[in-house]
């Protein structure tokens, strides 16, 4: 009885990793786009947007399809060939789209949650900065309402005071009189003492009743403050709690991270590649290689069907016939070629022998037509013709007219001579214009208004001599004073002599005034005296 053996199919664990890969492309890309295009579930216990229920449809159809071509490539139509030429690349960027998008959620999903308790942080500290203005709002209120409530406590006691003090002079006024109500000023002095004292009790009804409104306002105020502290410190203790829940998360994204980007780096440094994104690069290459190693497998398992195995067979048959038949071809034209080459170069060794035959035969001929000509040319007759110019003078007859100029005389009667003035502006051009000095001496006589005895001789100490060129050529007429000797006592300064020469003048011209006004004095007796005789 025969045994019938079971037989598995060639790389059947191949075939199981391409129905895993292929369902989890589908699925990471129905993921990918649940991140994109959120919306709510078709079916309620599955978790999947009808957009996505229709993206793993069509990756389902996709991938069905290219399986089907690729395995019966040898017998597809050209037009399914060039339609999976189209369709293989638009479908590898929609898998790396998807699979990017969901990469990215995974990636970022713990720092995602370290922003948003960022987020909530940030929004807490401004609700927070609000409660702390309410705090201190409420504090102040307190304190204006505890000091408002201080001042009416001080006046209802006031007003007690004074209420207490009526009613003792009401009383003092009635021990006055036997009978206060008889006596009409005793009745009246206690009648006005009861009124008042009825004005200020209403006074103190009211302030009562203000005081205890604002108790009641105090009592919710101090509710509202402590209401709102308990909110800041819970809101606090919130902050504190997220903050150490997502403490390490941070730094533990940034490590990995760090890792990822440091692998990218070491792979493109070596090429002089300057990466910017190094942790993008390496979620793009993840991406894009998915699904390029599914289409090798996929092509693999394809490709090496029993159809595609008789067609590659077939193929091989048919390139086998061919090439013999090819070969033989060849093995004919290369014979003939062969003989053919023979009997060309045999016809062109005879060719060569003629052509060497007609060489010498054709020189012959023409060394000895060379040698004809030479004798010929030595006994012909040799005549030379020479043209000669001949010139011939013809006489020329040529009129020619004469002009004669001849003076007449013409007499002019001039009734009036008139004499005209021409002024004509000439323009001079001056060269250089050349400065004349001119030397005028001039002697001014100076007057010496008053001359002073210097009683002691002080050294002085020159510092320049400055030498005046002589004659000075004078353009305008100047006045030169001459220097004069000027007393300078021996402990003065620069300072103070700069100020003693600059005050001269001034001193010369007060010293003059006083001069004047002695003469004018001593001039006065002698004309009253005149006078007098």
């Amino acid at each position: 009885m025969p045994i019938n053996t079971i037989k598995l199919p060639e790389h059947i664990w191949l075939r199981v990793m391409l129905f895993v890969m292929g369902a989890m492309i589908i699925l990471f890309n129905v993921k990918g786009y649940e991140v994109l295009f959120h919306a709510e579930p078709l079916i309620p216990f599955i978790p999947i947007s009808p957009f996505g229920v229709l993206l793993g449809c069509a990756e389902i159809a996709v991938l069905a399809w290219t399986s089907a071509v690729i395995r019966e490539w040898s017998v597809s139509s050209r037009v399914l060939k060039i339609s999976m030429f189209a369709l293989v690349p638009a479908f590898w960027f929609l898998c790396y789209s998807g699979v990017n998008s969901y990469l990215d959620s995974l990636a970022t999903e713990e720092i995602r949650k370290v922003e948003a308790a960022k987020k909530l942080t940030s929004n807490n500290e401004e609700y927070l900065a609000t409660l702390n203005q309410n705090v201190n709002k409420f504090e102040r209120q307190l304190t204006e309402l505890r000091a408002v409530q201080a001042s009416i406590n001080e006046q209802i006691s006031l007003k007690n005071n004074q209420i207490q003090i009526l009613n003792d002079q009401a009383s003092a006024r009635r021990l006055k009189a036997i009978d206060c109500s008889a006596v009409p000023d005793c009745a009246s002095s206690v009648l006005a003492f009861e009124n008042q004292s009825n004005r200020i009790a209403s006074d103190v009804q009211s302030l009562d009743i203000t005081r205890n409104q604002n108790q009641e306002r105090l009592s919710k105020l101090q509710d509202d403050l402590d209401s709102s502290q308990s909110e800041i410190d819970k809101r606090k203790l919130a902050n504190t709690l997220s903050m150490n829940e997502f403490a390490g998360t941070e730094s533990g994204f940034i490590l990995k991270k760090s890792a990822y980007e440091k692998a990218v780096l070491s792979i493109f440094s070596p090429f002089g590649v300057k990466v910017e994104k190094p942790f993008d690069l390496f979620m793009m290459l993840v991406s894009g290689l998915i699904y390029p190693v599914y289409f090798l497998l996929n092509l693999f398992l394809s490709l090496n069907s029993e159809e595609n195995r008789i067609a590659r067979e077939k193929r091989l048959e048919s390139k086998k016939i061919r090439h013999m038949l090819l070969q033989s071809i060849t093995r004919y034209i290369r014979s003939r070629m062969l003989r053919k080459k023979k009997t060309s170069l045999a016809n062109l060794a005879d060719s060569f022998k003629l052509r060497r035959k007609r060489k010498s035969r054709r020189e012959l001929v023409y060394k000895k037509m060379i040698r004809y000509f030479q004798v010929w040319a030595h006994r012909r007759k040799k005549t030379k013709n020479i043209e000669v110019e001949k010139i011939k003078e013809v006489p020329t007859e040529v009129e020619v007219e004469k002009i004669v100029e001849i003076e007449v005389e013409k007499e002019v009667e001039v009734e009036k001579i008139v004499e005209v003035e021409k002024i004509v502006e000439v323009e001079v051009e001056v060269e250089r214009i050349v400065e004349v000095e001119k030397i005028v001496v001039k002697e001014i006589a100076v007057e010496v208004d008053k001359i002073v005895e210097v009683p002691t001789e002080i050294p002085v100490y020159v510092e320049k001599i400055k030498t005046i060129p002589e004659p000075m050529f004078i353009n305008d007429p100047q006045v030169i004073i001459h220097e004069r000797i000027i007393p300078v006592p021996a402990d003065i300064t620069g300072k103070e002599l700069e100020e003693l020469i600059n005050a001269q003048p001034r001193l010369n011209t007060t010293t003059r005034n006083s001069e004047t006004e002695d003469n004018i004095s001593v001039h006065e007796p002698n004309r009253e005296l005149s006078t007098t005789n």
